[in-house]
């Protein structure tokens, strides 16, 4: 089935609908486990970043970074491992359907400035 959804909060419904699952607050427990950060880069995340970033401030971007930040020093003070990977491509290598993005070294394949600290 293939529907037009023309709006976030009709794209969110749909999925929503489509999934079995129930999304819950994430509380950090005492035993060790890892965190995951996918393609929080600035060709996704950051205002005029490239052809996939935002185009005007974001509130749900801003707080999936800051949730983001939050949670990798609360694994950080805990001792444990925070994996960040980043979607980077080569320039001049297409990946339709979509536009060029995140190519190296246009800076679009770096960590959005909040996450930067985790490189050090």
């Amino acid at each position: 089935m293939v529907t037009s959804l023309t709006t976030p909060d009709a794209t969110l419904a749909a999925i929503e609908a489509a999934l079995p699952i129930d999304p819950q607050p994430y509380t950090i427990g005492d035993r060790p486990t890892g965190l995951i950060l996918v393609d929080l880069v600035n060709g996704f995340c950051t205002v005029g970043y490239g052809p996939l970033a935002p185009t005007e401030p974001n509130q749900q971007i801003a707080t999936m970074v800051s949730e983001s930040d939050r949670l990798a020093k609360a694994f950080t003070a805990r001792g444990w491992p925070v994996l960040a990977f980043l979607d980077t491509h080569e320039p001049g290598k297409p990946e339709p359907p979509y536009p060029p993005h995140c190519e190296k070294g246009s800076g679009e394949e770096k960590l959005v400035p909040e996450l930067e600290w985790l490189e050090t």
